[in-house]
């Protein structure tokens, strides 16, 4: 598998959403959100997802700069009008005012509409984590989730993610869809002929399915049955109703809307843990639980209990030193964006 340094990758990304039409402050900030993602592991919301905002882009679906903005309603409370620009950029400068709002009022909130799919939701939780902060954020998306008990998608993936600082070099990072398994899984067991896992999806008659062409077609299954469901639902009012995004089906696909703008909406908070107690203390108390956890007996011994976050860190470790490792989707991407818009492959790079 080819692996290009991660400088290298940053300015592949930065050069071809320049040469696509984004600012270079909206690239820089693309390039940086992407960059996390592929080092941690989760190139389905990095590199990959810059042909389509390209398209989107190019179809005028996306704007860049665009004409963000801010209405402050408390104090510690921001809303944020996206205008259709890049999910990226509008999720990042929401958590920036939630962190810096939290440094002054001890919270802060932001909710945000007209965005579009924002990719990696942990990204966002670590740099509130980086910043002293608890960090939260979740966002509603295309429906493609059945209810508890139901047969057809009512309800998106509903990202949700969570973060907050440790004492030993990377934050705990929860971030989880809301659907069985990931509407980016599903995707990619599609491009790799295989079947999905039982019990995960249903076809466009509500029948079980591990046909992810059939899915694709129907719906996928709530995550912990119920549970799953009521959580998604507790997304997409946070981050649909509240914000006044669309919700349930007036959401937009990000791979087949063409149409119209995506309307997608986000939701963040940032606690500034200083107001509560010493960071160190903190995290010195959180050091005791998880190390409490960790040495907890593995049902499988060559399988350690690990904390969320804890293997993403391990990779970005690892591809920091070896480079990012450009899977075949990734390289199909990237392939297009050099044949599109005239760049040089970074594995041609100085």
């Amino acid at each position: 598998m080819q692996r290009i340094a991660p400088q290298t990758h940053r300015r592949f990304v930065v050069e071809a959403a320049l040469a696509a039409g984004l600012s270079a402050a909206d690239a820089d900030i693309v390039a940086d959100a992407m960059l996390w993602a592929d080092l941690h592991g989760r190139p389905e919301q990095g590199l990959i997802r810059l042909p389509n905002m390209v398209t989107r882009l190019r179809r005028g679906l996306m704007h860049s700069p665009a004409g963000m903005r801010w209405t402050e309603v408390a104090p510690a409370v921001w809303q944020l009008d996206a205008a259709d620009g890049a999910g990226f950029v509008a999720g990042t400068l929401a958590m920036r005012r939630a962190i810096d709002t939290a440094r002054s009022q001890g919270v802060g909130l932001v909710t945000v509409r007209r965005s579009i799919h924002y990719g990696a939701a942990a990204y966002y939780c670590a740099l509130a984590a980086e910043s002293g902060c608890i960090g939260l954020t979740c966002s509603n998306a295309v429906p493609k989730v059945a209810a508890f008990n139901g047969t057809r998608a009512v309800l998106g993936t509903n990202p949700l993610a969570f973060g907050c600082p440790t004492r030993d070099g990377y934050p705990v990072l929860v971030d989880m869809a809301m659907s069985a398994i990931a509407g980016s899984t599903v995707r990619t067991v599609d491009g790799n002929a295989a079947l999905l896992p039982p019990d995960t999806a249903l076809d466009a008659q509500g029948r079980p399915t591990r046909d992810p062409v059939a899915a694709a077609a129907g719906a996928l299954l709530p995550a912990a049955g119920a549970k799953g469901y009521a959580l998604a639902l507790m997304v997409e009012i946070l981050s649909g109703v509240l914000s006044g995004a669309a919700v349930g089906p007036q959401v937009g696909s990000v791979l087949h809307t063409w149409d119209r703008p995506i309307d997608a909406g986000h939701f963040f908070l940032a606690i500034d843990i200083a107001r509560f107690m010493p960071l160190d203390d903190f995290v010195a108390r959180l050091g005791g639980l998880l190390d409490w956890i960790k040495a907890s007996p593995a049902a499988d011994p060559a399988a350690p209990v690990r904390i969320p976050g804890e293997v993403r860190a391990e990779y970005a470790r690892r591809y920091a030193d070896e480079g990012v490792p450009y899977t075949p989707a990734m390289m199909r991407s990237a392939q297009a964006l050099i044949d599109e818009l005239h760049i040089r492959p970074p594995w041609e790079a100085a």
